[in-house]
């Protein structure tokens, strides 16, 4: 008996396998006709046949589905809207001009997690930028807190724009540093050393000096004037010689007698003077050479006196003779005239004829014409004389 159970229990296994297998295989053929695609509609047209009819559940499970599929297929192609909201403006933008031909400028960034770059912008004068196109771009677009300029001019008024921009291409608004100027090299060479002012022997004023060791000098300036007005700067008084580097110089044009004061400048590329370094120098006067006079013109001028002296005796003597002639001859006419009337105041007349023939001949004779001659030859020598201004 027990092994009739046995068998029985073994005949029911078999039976419930052979009716699980069953089932499974009609499970997978009703999924392959539910899955299998619609058959196209006939080329002749009219209305397409009713699909085959399948039992319910099969229905049912594939109308499920199909409706997942669709909204997940809607879900999937869905765009999100672009990114329109710009980063925040950077903060504390500033410049620094303490270095020749630099300009610093440094910045704090925002907190932005789209953070993409930072466009620096530069305008000159009172101009700044008002967008990330506007004036002239300072280095690359990068993230950075610090950017040089080194094409901007000393001396020269700028305005710096920064804007900070995102990934999407959104710009913040701009923060500005207005009036940013490089003021530029303001260190004056150190002073020249060693100044001497000698003159040589063709009176000419030699200045010599040491230029000072800080590199960057452009050139000397040796300036002159005339004491006590010193020159005080490289552009007073009068300039000696070029601008150039040199450690001496020559005044060929100073005047001997007059007293120099002469000053030394070392000048950079930027017109810095440092401070003045001087001497004085005078040229002496040359000394006038003695010269013994020649014996021909002392002989010739002594002769000379001489004889003026000979002459203006000579001339002296004929007026003085002249003198003496001319009140000789009226003393005697004076005498003759009151002898010849005399007899006629005593009542004797004498007959005038017999009279004045005797006067005449008593008044006449050789030696009475000497005494003229020599008084006209005389005047004749002075008024020769006073005409040749001996």
């Amino acid at each position: 008996m027990d092994v009739g159970i046995v068998r029985s229990v073994n005949g029911f296994r078999a039976l419930a396998s052979a009716c699980a297998a069953a089932a499974a295989l009609c499970a997978g053929a009703g999924a392959a006709v539910a899955s299998s695609p619609p058959p196209p509609p006939p080329t002749g047209g009219g209305t397409p046949p009713p699909p085959a009819s399948t039992s319910a559940p099969t229905t049912t499970q594939t109308t499920t589905q199909t409706t997942t599929s669709t909204s997940a297929s809607t879900s999937t192609s869905t765009t999100p809207p672009p990114d329109r909201r710009p980063p925040a403006a950077v903060s504390g933008l500033h410049a620094i001009t303490t270095v020749p031909g630099k300009i610093t400028l440094r910045w704090s960034n925002p907190p932005a997690s789209d953070l993409a770059g930072i466009e620096l912008r530069r305008a000159w004068g009172g101009a700044c930028p008002s967008s990330p196109h506007d004036g002239v771009r300072v280095g690359g677009t990068g993230i950075r807190t610090a950017q040089v300029d080194t094409g901007a001019a000393d001396n020269t008024r700028y305005c710096y724009a920064a804007f900070a921009f995102d990934g999407h291409g959104n710009y913040s608004r701009a923060a500005l540093d207005r009036r940013v100027t490089n003021p530029g090299d303001r260190t004056a060479p150190g002073p020249v050393t060693g100044l001497a002012v000698t003159a040589n022997a063709r009176g000419q004023v030699i200045v010599s000096w040491h230029n000072p060791q800080r590199a960057g000098i452009a050139f000397d300036a040796v300036r002159r004037g005339v004491y006590p007005s010193c020159p005080t700067g490289p552009a007073d008084g009068s300039p000696v010689g070029g601008e150039s580097v040199r450690s001496s110089q020559v005044d060929a044009s100073a005047r001997p007698g007059v007293t120099y004061c002469y000053r030394v400048f070392a000048l950079d590329a930027a017109g810095n003077a440092s401070a003045a370094a001087g001497g004085d120098a005078t040229l002496p006067k040359p000394a006038v050479p003695h010269r013994a006079p020649a014996p021909g013109p002392v002989a010739h001028a002594s002769r000379g006196g001489l004889t003026s002296t000979l002459v203006r005796a000579v001339a002296i003597a004929g007026f003085l003779l002249l003198l003496v002639t001319v009140l000789a001859t009226v003393k005697t006419r004076r005498r003759a005239h009151s002898t010849a009337y005399l007899p006629a105041a005593r009542g004797q007349f004498a007959p005038a004829r017999q009279f004045g023939p005797r006067v005449a001949m008593t008044a006449s004779g050789p030696g009475v014409l000497v005494i003229p001659a020599l008084a006209v030859l005389g005047c004749s020598v002075a008024i020769a004389l006073v005409l040749l201004n001996l």
